[in-house]
């Protein structure tokens, strides 16, 4: 209801001129702050019933196995024996008030440690989908810290060159690209509208000062990617439209974006298309929180239609949840 008024209020705003977009959607994110604390953040509780984890103390992975270990947002490290693959990694968690008013921002040193302490000392490649805060910020002082390779769309390593990433490797769709053992496939995709509109839109073209500010951190190229390692097929995007199609399955996991309205339109669509074992419905946390306070939905995100649309539509797959840094192991 809250998304559906906003909505609303957002249109009228723009057909009447009353006041400038950009300030129109600063004042619905200023309003969605004061309601936000009022409202009861649900958390995984009612769908433990879909959460799968390994054991505490379960071994390594086997060469023919992936671990996987959710980080929050659209973030995700896949594990095989040899080879360490980190998705879309985001743990500063800009809150929402920079965020609505365009601040100037930067990693939190805090977060950056903290997530290292419980990554492999040695990651093989970062796999960005995007350029914005939630997806490649962090990904750029992880990258140092690691060794791991930045590949990314070109927009997005025009950003994050500058902001001091050094081993880095453009992509587009149609390149497929090695990783150890593991072999990369680079996937069109596209990104969900927020009001009718990608959220900071744009690419980059040219070499040029490092991001500042939120918006900034522009969208760029969206890409998807079909990761192949340990005998496993896994497909990973962070949201999308119904125009943009994911490849034709079968895989083994299927980890789609449905943070807003389009990804969930788009989420049949995807899934009978990829006929995953697994899908795992993605970036639907609420990025502004920190980590340590636990998962908590997004305020704009609907798990219960996702849910209810996989049963009722008898989707392919077995439907899950992975909670903060509770691997799992796909077998």
């Amino acid at each position: 209801m809250l998304f559906k008024a906003t909505k609303i209020c957002f249109r009228v705003f723009c057909q009447t001129g009353i006041i400038p977009n950009v300030t129109a959607i600063k004042l619905m994110l200023l309003a969605w702050m004061i309601i936000h604390p009022l409202t009861v953040s649900a958390g995984l509780g009612t769908h433990r019933d879909l959460l799968v984890a390994d054991q505490p103390a379960s071994p390594g992975p086997a060469r023919t196995e992936v671990r996987i270990t959710y980080l929050g947002t659209n973030g995700y490290l896949f594990e095989t024996r040899g080879v360490a693959i980190l998705i879309d990694p985001y743990v500063s968690r800009i809150g929402l008030l920079p965020a609505a008013f365009n601040a100037k921002i930067a990693p939190d040193p805090a977060q950056i440690r903290s997530i290292l302490n419980r990554l492999p000392k040695r990651i093989d490649a970062i796999l960005v989908t995007h350029g914005h805060i939630d997806h490649l910020l962090d990904a750029v002082p992880i990258s140092r810290a690691t060794g791991a390779q930045l590949v990314a769309s070109r927009s997005s390593l025009l950003l994050a060159t500058p902001a001091g990433a050094t081993r880095v490797r453009a992509v587009a769709p149609g390149d497929v690209i090695r990783v150890g053992r593991s072999t990369v496939r680079v996937l069109p995709a596209g990104h969900d509208r927020l009001f009718g509109r990608i959220p900071f839109p744009g690419s980059r073209q040219k070499p040029g000062l490092a991001p500042v500010r939120v918006a900034d951190w522009i969208c760029g190229e969206p890409l998807a990617f079909l990761v192949e390692l340990a005998g496993h097929r896994i497909y990973v995007d962070s949201g999308g439209t119904l125009q943009t199609d994911p490849p034709q399955g079968p895989v083994d996991l299927a980890i789609l974006g449905v943070a807003l309205p389009d990804g969930r339109a788009r989420f049949a669509q995807a899934v009978r298309r990829l006929e995953p074992r697994y899908v795992l419905p993605s970036h639907q946390d609420n990025f502004f929180r920190p980590l340590g306070r636990g998962f908590s939905f997004g305020l704009l995100t609907n798990f219960p239609q996702v849910r209810r649309e996989h049963a009722g539509r008898h989707l392919p797959g077995k439907l899950i949840l992975l909670d903060y840094f509770r691997p799992w192991t796909l077998r």
